[in-house]
């Protein structure tokens, strides 16, 4: 069981702090264990079960999305908020943040690239998929693959200084406003650069900062555990940002602004 397994702790130093307040991102080489990592898996696998036995992803108005991104995990497997992974995590998004670490809290996904059935991830911004009605007052992504990566096989890739640009204007990748896969417009890639991962390693990246994935074009499944931590969002003081593509997908799934969110595993109403 996850509880069971080794304790592991580790801190960021003070280069990885500076190194993220510049760039909007930073890769380290080890934030939970190898013997971790094995654990996830089953539970990673468990995740998609609903999908691989045919159950949803084929039934009329479900998003393509279904078939390579289970969200919140962690409601089902509430085990996952006791990893070294979660722990260590949040007390990097702290110090990364400036922000006290009990302030925080955490939602996560888990996102499968198949073998030979795989599309990229276009360039984008989180905060542009979320509610422009919301001020996010610090937010980040940590970013764990369940095995080594490579860029072959869809590691993470970031523009360094692109989380000080603001939120850039975005569209549907494939045209499809239920299916909401954005891609950030005119954006230079010249200074990409990729984060390829040991076993174990994961990058954190800023709510604003541009990031991308190649296809999987390997032969093995590229699984990725992400977790979003974040400071409570509050109501917008003033106008609400503009956002086309938000409304859009709205209007395509019937919905309006969504007043529930995701805090460590509890399902609680946020000020909309």
């Amino acid at each position: 069981m996850i509880q069971d397994l080794t304790r592991f702790d580790v801190e960021p130093t003070d280069d990885e702090v500076a190194f993220f307040r510049e760039n909007g991102f930073l890769a380290v080489d080890r934030l939970t264990t190898d013997e971790e990592i094995d654990a996830l898996v089953p539970i990673f696998d468990a995740a998609f079960e609903e999908v691989d036995n045919g159950s949803v992803g084929d039934r009329p108005g479900d998003s393509p999305k279904v078939a390579y991104q289970s969200m919140f995990p962690e409601l089902r497997f509430p085990e996952l908020l006791e990893t070294n992974f979660w722990r260590n995590a949040r007390r990097y998004a702290a110090r990364l943040l400036e922000v006290d670490e009990p302030a925080l809290s955490g939602w996560s996904h888990m996102i499968r690239k198949p073998v030979g059935n795989s599309r990229l991830a276009p360039w984008h911004q989180d905060e542009a998929y979320w509610e422009p009605e919301l001020h996010y007052p610090a937010a980040l992504g940590a970013w764990l693959p369940l095995h080594a990566v490579t860029v072959e096989m869809g590691c993470m890739q970031f523009i360094p200084g692109s989380h000080r640009l603001g939120v850039l204007d975005h569209r549907f990748y494939d045209d499809d406003p239920v299916h909401n896969l954005l891609e950030a417009l005119d954006v230079d890639t010249s200074k990409a650069v990729a984060c390829p991962l040991p076993k174990g390693g994961a990058t954190f990246h800023h709510k604003r900062v541009l990031h991308f994935t190649e296809p999987n074009t390997t032969d093995q499944v590229r699984r990725a555990y992400p977790i979003e931590f974040q400071l409570t969002p509050v109501r917008r003081e003033g106008p609400v940002p503009t956002r086309p593509w938000v409304d859009a997908h709205r209007e395509a799934v019937g919905r309006g602004p969504l007043d529930i969110l995701i805090a460590d595993g509890q399902v609680v109403r946020n000020s909309l």
